[in-house]
């Protein structure tokens, strides 16, 4: 199970699940990415703020871009991905080991489970943040930002070394606090599903036929990670959204258009922030409250999508490594 559990395989293996679910969950939901990143950052009239934009966005990148222009920045995206999923089960559960080694009781579990999601999100944000400013400027105008090196240095000639930490407060704001929530409301929901889902088809004696070296049937971890990621994505995006805009917008603070390079019309008029204050202000005097939320429909959609691929490859590959032990 996701966090620290007793006899079960050790970090180091659960770190090859990490990576395993980095690269699906990267691949799957790439080309939402896309479409909500142009969606969060175009400037558009206040009237029309609270209007769904991610279609037109979606077939105007489709009409310009073709197929392949779902998938900008895809490679750096699989760097990207697997760095930042890997880390953050590994980072908890390191983290969780060590606070049940100080703290082994379970009247505090879910609030430690919580502090122990925020700090492996914190640090799996500061680790990421440079290749994420990339990918983001890639996402944008793909051929002004093609390739690592090329994408590196024009974001380096933008704004200097600093240029790469662009959105650092908005991220650590952000994703600390939804890593926590995602992986608390995970905790939770997961090992309750799955006690319900064994006893259901088990009976009150337990009488159910799996494998020795896991406690769970297959098609029981599946379903309930199913279930329980998609609740966790869904929380943890939602709380923390206005912060996920703003670094959006604040990642691309410096960053300049080339003419020479062709650039789509999802790509312009962009809406920057220079901090994380004036972002917040500026959105809400230019697009009212509910601009904070601009984008939020297929931005939940694809954070549950994550959740749900992430978590369950995850368990899944977990399974799989108990099985390799026997």
């Amino acid at each position: 199970m996701v966090g620290y559990e007793k006899d079960d395989i050790n970090a180091h293996k659960k770190l090859i699940a990490g990576c395993t679910s980095g690269v699906v969950t990267r691949f799957i939901t790439q080309p939402l990415d896309i479409i909500k990143l142009r969606t969060q950052l175009q400037k558009t009239n206040p009237r029309k703020a609270y209007k769904s934009q991610w279609l037109p966005t979606a077939m105007r990148i489709f009409r310009e871009e073709g197929l392949f222009g779902f998938y900008a920045g895809h490679n750096l995206g699989q760097m990207h991905s697997i760095l930042s999923v890997s880390s953050q089960f590994y980072v908890y559960e390191i983290a969780t080991s060590y606070a049940d080694h100080f703290h082994p009781s379970n009247t505090h579990q879910p609030y430690i489970r919580f502090l122990c999601g925020i700090f492996a999100g914190c640090c799996s944000t500061t680790l990421v943040l440079p290749i994420e400013v990339i990918r983001v400027r890639q996402m944008l105008v793909n051929e002004q930002y093609r390739g690592i090196f090329n994408g590196a240095v024009m974001v380096y000639r933008s704004g200097g070394v600093l240029a790469f930490y662009e959105g650092l407060s908005a991220s650590l704001m952000q994703m600390g606090p939804a890593v926590g929530i995602s992986f608390g409301t995970f905790s939770y929901l997961q090992p309750a599903l799955l006690r319900f889902l064994h006893d259901r088809d088990c009976g009150a004696d337990g009488d159910c036929a799996h494998s020795t070296s896991n406690k769970y049937k297959p098609e029981h971890i599946l379903m309930a990670s199913t279930m329980a990621g998609s609740a966790a994505g869904f929380l943890s995006k939602t709380a923390t959204y206005p912060f996920d805009l703003a670094k959006r917008r604040l990642q691309i603070a410096s960053h300049d258009h080339n003419r020479k390079y062709k650039i789509p019309t999802t790509a312009r008029r962009l809406f920057k922030c220079r901090n994380l204050t004036q972002c917040i202000l500026k959105t809400v005097k230019k697009e009212g409250v509910v601009g904070l939320y601009r984008g939020w429909a297929i931005t939940i959609f694809k954070a549950q999508l994550t959740s749900v691929i992430a978590f369950t490859t995850y368990e899944m590959m977990c399974f799989l490594l108990r099985e390799m032990d026997v």
